[in-house]
């Protein structure tokens, strides 16, 4: 996020009355939220690939985007990942940090700045 000085342009974008929609998937979903420590949790991505951040430990509290408050998103959420997102969410709590696990057809809705997040999920869905 810090390469590129993206972060501050995209809040930019997305803020003010001529605002933009940010919209993210996967790991565009993680960034928008106040750290992208989540991204981390299932162990799949080599975190080596960015020097000085060889370890996932490197990651905790990384900042993301934070554009919807102190908020944390994990997608791609099912049943395999239910204990983990559960112990993890325990220390992400510490923070004051409030983590949406989301399934596949999940949205995560911000309105503009009051930051008030709604989560639309697949029961929710027109088909």
């Amino acid at each position: 996020m810090d390469k590129g000085m993206w972060t501050s342009r995209i809040i930019s974008a997305c803020t003010g009355p001529n605002a933009a929609v940010y919209c993210g998937k996967s790991a565009g979903a993680i960034v928008a939220g106040s750290t992208v420590e989540t991204a981390t949790w299932k162990g799949w991505d080599d975190p080596s690939i960015v020097p000085g951040m060889e370890r996932y430990v490197d990651w905790a509290a990384f900042p993301g985007m934070n554009l919807l408050g102190n908020v944390c998103l994990f997608p791609h959420m099912s049943e395999e990942w239910e204990t983990t997102v559960a112990e993890k969410t325990k220390e992400l709590q510490q923070t004051n940090c409030k983590v949406y696990a989301l399934r596949e057809w999940d949205v995560c809705l911000v309105e503009g700045e009051k930051q008030l997040v709604t989560v639309v999920n697949d029961e929710d869905r027109c088909s």
